[in-house]
């Protein structure tokens, strides 16, 4: 829909964001939105664990969200802030890029009589036990 405003509405929404990238301003009124509890493919519909939660928020909360990472995503890409072998959730790379790297390493070994040993593991949750306070301080170490 933001996308077929007249040329002159879209610059007004940019700047509006911009202005408050600027400032560091967040409106309150995108800080809420309606979550929405979906329920995932063949999961018991009686357990709370068997629903994703969709959030409803504003367009422009949205585009803010797309301005960001759009921008964040440059400043790490550009800086070289990542690790070379950082795959997942970037351009031009995929969690695939890691399966040719381990058959590629078992290759490499087993055709000079050598061992590959491999350790998968597999944090449930992992991103809701992280310590957000902590990756912000990071963020905000590597950005300076």
């Amino acid at each position: 829909m933001s996308q077929k405003l007249p040329k002159c509405s879209i610059k007004a929404v940019l700047k509006l964001l911009n202005q408050n990238w600027l400032k560091n301003d967040f409106p309150v009124s995108w800080r809420h939105s309606a979550i929405l509890p979906v329920l995932k493919a063949d999961k018991d519909p009686l357990k709370a664990s068997s629903y994703r939660p969709i959030s409803l928020t504003s367009t422009l909360c949205k585009l803010m969200e797309k301005l960001v990472t759009t921008r964040s995503t440059y400043h790490v890409e550009k800086t070289n802030i990542l690790n070379n072998i950082q795959c997942g959730f970037r351009k031009g790379r995929s969690t695939v890029d890691h399966l040719i790297r381990l058959q590629y390493t078992i290759n490499k070994y087993n055709s000079n009589l050598g061992y590959t040993v491999g350790v998968v593991v597999d944090f449930q949750s992992a991103f809701d036990m992280m310590w957000r306070s902590g990756l912000l301080i990071k963020l905000k170490i590597t950005w300076v």
